[in-house]
């Protein structure tokens, strides 16, 4: 069952446009892969040359916010040390003047607001109250800033990297930049000065949609070339293909133009050796194929004159064999008749072979109703039945099997089958059910006798061959029967296919469209036909491993050309 799964796959994905185009172009492929390639390279660049660009863009701005800022804290600084205010509401006054100068002298740096916090660890009873610009500012400020002011003492210079709030609601990345400085008489203060980045973020953000649009632009030109450059490549390639198909067609003078000595051109050059090659071998082998025909079908005929004289011969000497009283040239008479009878079987079958393969085969189509067939080879096979001792079960539709057919080769088809059934059967009980659908006819010959394993099965039709070449024909036959049969339902538009297991029987399978050409040539099945191939009665051993898909080996098996 796994193949057959395995097949299902197969179908959906060729079911499916995107993988179906790659699989079958190797044009797509590449364009395909070019773009993936150039995709990837495009992320990966846009990634590598955005993040050098942050990363750079940040380090100068963070050099230039940590200059204003150290800057700004030592002219607070210095303001503080030289004021003369001797009063809390003086300090005060001194402090906020010095915060609200710091935020208009910071704001040409990016700078968003300043805040003066008391050190949580100062002991001075004089307290200045903690002054911001913008409230929202507070929570930025972490315990860890604080450490480490708190650790590092005056002059010390930390900073973090937060998230600004802005005016439109969001968050903007920014620096916040802590320095410790000293209060006359309330003591030491954190002066924090914020800055935003947003103006950077722009510039970061303006040359990614840049490189992107670039990469995008370089991706659209890399796929026009390599479709470009893939489409001049294999155009040679895509022209040897084509008149690999018309070569492979029939059309046995085709030819490559050969420009240059690159290794297309000697492509081109060794397929137009190999279609030469080719031609002469098929113009040879068709010659010796007339000549086989031309003396089977000679030798058929020739053969038919003393043929007769012999047939002739024979029946004379059985009309006078009461006169012979030799138990052993009564014997010798009845095989030379036997032998006479073979004989001339097998060259009416060497002369259909003949007419097959050369075409001159008619059809004389009449509708009839298949049971109707089937009954008259039963009748005429009936002293092989009584021979063998095989029981038979005839299972016939309700309505009538009618079709267009050529009653003589249908019947011998059915009987070939009901014959090799009976020939390998073993005295089994043999089946013969007939079907009928819309469009085809159908019916199906299953013996439950030594069967045939899978490699027999695909060559059962192959002309002259036994599966068992120490095996006597019980029934006669000359190995073209089956072969013969084939060529009959082709000639019919419809097929003939073979099943068979090990010990368990084969069965045969005949299907007929219903009506033939309008023009006279073979009909058309548009279908798989009323009956399947493996019957219900088979091991489920051999229906498991029955395959779904008709290329299977199993059924059906398709037409023989003559042997060369």
């Amino acid at each position: 069952m796994g193949s057959s799964v395995g097949t299902a796959e197969e179908r959906l994905v060729r079911r499916l446009p995107l993988p179906g185009l790659l699989r079958r172009s190797l044009e797509v492929r590449m364009v395909c892969t070019a773009t993936v390639i150039g995709l990837l390279l495009i992320v990966l660049l846009l990634t590598f040359v955005t993040d050098r660009i942050r990363s750079e863009v940040f380090a100068d701005q963070r050099d230039v916010i940590l200059t204003d800022a150290a800057l700004r804290a030592s002219v607070a600084q210095a303001e503080f040390d030289s004021t003369t205010a001797v009063t809390v509401d003086e300090v005060s006054a001194t402090a906020e003047q010095q915060v609200n100068g710091a935020k208009n002298s910071i704001s040409s740096s990016g700078g968003v607001g300043v805040l003066m916090l008391r050190n949580e660890e100062e002991t001075s009873t004089t307290v200045v109250n903690d002054l911001e610009t913008d409230t929202r500012l507070r929570s930025l400020i972490t315990s860890e800033m604080s450490r480490a002011l708190d650790e590092g003492g005056a002059r010390a210079q930390y900073w973090q990297s937060v998230s600004v709030p802005n005016n439109e609601g969001g968050t903007d990345p920014g620096l916040i930049v802590g320095t410790r400085v000293s209060l006359p008489l309330a003591g030491e203060y954190d002066l924090y000065l914020v800055y935003s980045l947003a103006s950077e973020q722009r510039i970061v953000s303006l040359a990614s949609r840049n490189i992107t649009i670039g990469g995008l632009g370089f991706l659209a030109i890399l796929i026009v070339v390599v479709w470009a450059f893939t489409r001049w490549v294999l155009s040679p390639v895509r022209h040897t293909a084509r008149a690999a198909e018309r070569l492979a067609s029939g059309l046995l003078a085709e030819r490559l133009s050969i420009e240059g000595e690159d290794e297309i051109s000697t492509l081109a050059r060794s397929f137009n050796h190999m279609a030469t090659s080719l031609e002469d071998q098929i113009e040879r082998l068709e010659s010796l194929s007339k000549v086989q025909r031309l003396f089977v079908s000679d030798v058929s005929h020739e053969l038919r004159t003393p043929l007769a004289s012999i047939r002739l011969a024979t029946e004379q000497i059985q009309d006078a064999r009461e006169e012979i009283s030799d138990p052993f040239a009564l014997r010798s008479i009845q095989v030379l008749s036997s032998s006479v009878d073979r004989f001339e079987t097998m060259l009416t079958d060497l002369l259909d072979i003949s007419r097959i393969d050369s075409g001159n085969v008619k059809l004389r189509l009449e509708e009839i109703d298949l049971a109707q067939v089937v009954d008259t080879v039963i009748e005429t096979t009936q002293f092989h039945f009584e021979a063998t001792g095989t029981e038979l079960r005839l299972h016939l539709p309700e309505d009538p099997a009618t079709a267009e057919i050529d009653v003589t080769r249908v019947e011998r088809i059915i009987r070939n089958l009901v014959v090799n059934a009976l020939e390998h059967g073993e005295g089994k009980p043999l089946d013969v059910t007939v079907a009928v659908d819309d469009d085809a006819v159908a019916v199906r010959v299953r013996d439950h006798g030594i069967g045939m394993s899978p490699d027999v099965v695909t060559k059962v039709f192959d002309r002259f061959y036994r599966a068992d070449p120490s095996r006597k024909r019980s029934l006669g036959g000359t190995g073209l029967g089956l072969s013969i049969a084939m060529e009959d339902a082709r000639l019919h538009g419809g097929r003939l296919s073979a099943w068979g297991w090990p010990a368990d029987g084969s069965s045969f399978l005949l299907v007929l469209p219903r009506t033939q050409g309008a023009d006279g040539g073979p009909g058309r099945l548009s279908g798989p036909g009323p009956l399947e191939l493996v019957p219900q009665d088979a091991p489920a051993v051999a229906r498991a491993g029955m395959p779904i898909d008709e290329e299977s080996s199993f059924s059906p098996v398709g037409p023989l050309g003559p042997p060369p």
